[in-house]
């Protein structure tokens, strides 16, 4: 089933002593089938999050993250200047109709780059939201 959502998303990179903060508010469309999957739009490009009992999958533009429930996944991470080889490490996932917290950590060859803190909340889509500051 296809639901029209107002996405509030919230990222939060934390790398040594440094802290950066993204944030978002956005139409999305929400879809549960045998794997469940968020899309939006942002001034970035497009986000798409989706899972199965296994996986969890986070793509940024061209950029894919994949991250295995139980066990660290290499992936092949795609910058503007090439891919680079990263390894994510799922810390925790929760997940329902209204709600979805994503915590984990990515490292390259050398260690741990960051550890990532995405929230996001959903609400049922109103027109009239779209209006509300007029």
């Amino acid at each position: 089933m296809y639901q029209t959502k107002q996405i509030h998303y919230k990222a939060i990179f934390k790398q040594d002593h440094d802290q950066h903060k993204i944030e978002y508010k956005a139409k999305g469309l929400f879809h549960q089938d045998q794997k469940t999957s968020l899309d939006f739009d942002t001034p970035e490009g497009h986000i798409q999050i989706s899972y199965d009992d296994q996986e969890v999958h986070l793509q940024h533009g061209n950029s894919l993250l994949k991250f295995h429930k139980e066990k660290p996944f290499w992936n092949q991470y795609q910058l503007p200047y090439g891919s680079v080889a990263l390894k994510t490490k799922l810390l925790k996932f929760q997940n329902n109709q209204d709600s979805m917290k994503l915590k984990y950590e990515l490292y390259d060859q050398q260690g741990l780059i960051s550890t990532v803190y995405i929230m996001i909340t959903m609400k049922a889509y109103c027109l009239v939201d779209e209006h509300e500051n007029i």
